[in-house]
């Protein structure tokens, strides 16, 4: 969804307010965000819950 949105990783990782690396990590599978980081997600994106996981 960052992507098909034209928002850098960067842009994402500071309105989300975590590092870069650690949501390098979430989209490389690597780590599971936070219930608190997928609701700003979903407020981001106007995603449901569900689609994220």
């Amino acid at each position: 969804m960052r992507i098909l949105s034209n928002i850098t990783q960067k842009e994402l990782a500071e309105k989300l307010n975590v590092s870069q690396a650690y949501l390098s990590m979430i989209e490389n599978g690597k780590r599971k965000p936070s219930e608190q980081i997928q609701q700003k997600i979903d407020e981001i994106f106007n995603l449901s819950l569900k689609f994220i996981d």
